[in-house]
């Protein structure tokens, strides 16, 4: 009887291999031999799954987005009303404090650097953001008592600062890993959220 193979599975292997070989070359030097050999399969079996570099690129982008959100929705279902320090400490699971996070991290900022000259890329950037967004939005609203959820507006508006906040610490230390490590990335975004969380779950 033939052998059944999970496709999931196996283009789970190849974008992760993706994501090993871009964090070690960059996006353009990331050769599809090179993919195969991490991911320990032939370069057919890797178009066999995926049509060309170009959709195994995008879909490591994908598979990068999906751990996000994966980790939005993990990180405790709510919070305590009120209790901002305990929210932002989950939010540090974001940074990148280990090496899987500052993978995903160097990896998501190749796509940035591609989307800058790349309309379609840009489309999918913000597609990914909403996301993001739309994920944060009733992990906040639980920092607020039932009786005083804020508007969907001013939620939203939270988010994106929060979203802000972290790209910009992940940023830096990201391309400045020996100036950041975790303790002043989790310092530095604690200082910045907050004040806006505070004021967000008091009103």
């Amino acid at each position: 009887m033939p052998k059944r193979v999970n496709i999931d599975e196996q283009r789970r292997t190849i974008t992760d291999a993706a994501i090993t070989v871009i964090n070690e070359t960059g996006l353009d030097r990331t050769r599809l031999r090179d993919v195969a050999r991490v991911g320990n399969m032939t370069t057919g079996a890797v178009t066999h799954y995926f049509d060309g570099k170009d959709a195994v690129l995008e879909a490591t982008l994908e598979e990068i987005v999906r751990r996000t959100l994966e980790r939005i929705e993990t990180t405790g279902d709510r919070y305590v009303p009120g209790d901002v320090e305990a929210f932002i400490g989950r939010v540090c699971c974001y940074l990148p404090v280990d090496e899987d996070g500052r993978q995903e991290w160097r990896v998501w900022l190749a796509f940035w650097g591609r989307a800058i000259a790349d309309e379609r890329l840009r489309a999918v950037h913000r597609s990914y953001y909403r996301a993001f967004v739309e994920r944060l939005i009733p992990h906040l609203q639980s920092l607020r008592n039932e009786t005083s959820k804020a508007s969907a507006h001013r939620a939203r508006k939270c988010a994106d600062a929060l979203i802000a906040a972290v790209d910009g610490v992940g940023t830096r230390a990201t391309l400045e890993p020996e100036e950041w490590p975790p303790k002043r990335q989790r310092e530095t975004l604690t200082s910045l959220l907050m004040p806006m969380l505070l004021e967000f779950s008091d009103q």
